[in-house]
């Protein structure tokens, strides 16, 4: 399993866990958007760092 593979399954099961613990969101389109919103930033996030991290002279 490659570290991506590891980030998006981690995503996935964080963002379902994030969409249906939610109280904020109170319909299921609400929360499946939420989860999806919460899925991209996980992602999204974690590739920034990876091409902050590339770039740094260790």
């Amino acid at each position: 399993m490659t570290h991506f593979l590891a980030m998006v399954l981690f995503s996935f099961f964080v963002s379902i866990a994030f969409a249906t613990l939610s109280s904020d969101h109170g319909t299921t389109e609400e929360r499946i958007k939420y989860g999806l919103r919460v899925f991209a930033y996980f992602v999204g996030v974690g590739l920034l760092i990876a091409w902050v991290l590339y770039l740094l002279p260790f």
